[in-house]
């Protein structure tokens, strides 16, 4: 299951909120953007009670303001909700920070400015 909601008033840099759960546990990828770029920093917990019970607390987020999205794609970022990866990880050599973006069936480099994203 993967969950995003926005930060109803914002009292630190955290505006977004993406709620993962698998069977390792529950992550909350925590951005200091509403946009779809990732996260800024993440938090691991056990139970998704647990974790919603933190958002709750430390964020204002209820249980009507997540929405659901889709589970990424494999091989693709679980911190971002359009399907993005590490280039060259489906070879077996990630090359660090170097993303790119499925865009009409093409893997687009993020870093490539003639993209339209």
């Amino acid at each position: 299951m993967r969950r995003v909601a926005l930060v109803p008033n914002p009292a630190d840099d955290i505006k977004r909120v993406i709620l993962f759960t698998s069977e390792d546990g529950v992550n909350l990828f925590l951005s200091e953007s509403t946009r779809d770029e990732g996260s800024s920093f993440d938090e691991w917990y056990v139970a998704v009670e647990t974790a919603t019970e933190v958002c709750l607390e430390r964020f204002g987020i209820t249980d009507g303001m997540w929405q659901d999205v889709p589970e990424p794609e494999p091989g693709c970022q679980h911190d971002w909700i359009a399907p993005v990866r590490i280039r060259g990880r489906e070879q077996g050599e990630p090359q660090g920070k170097q993303l790119e973006r499925l865009v009409n069936g093409s893997w687009i480099p993020m870093d490539d400015p003639s993209r339209n994203l």
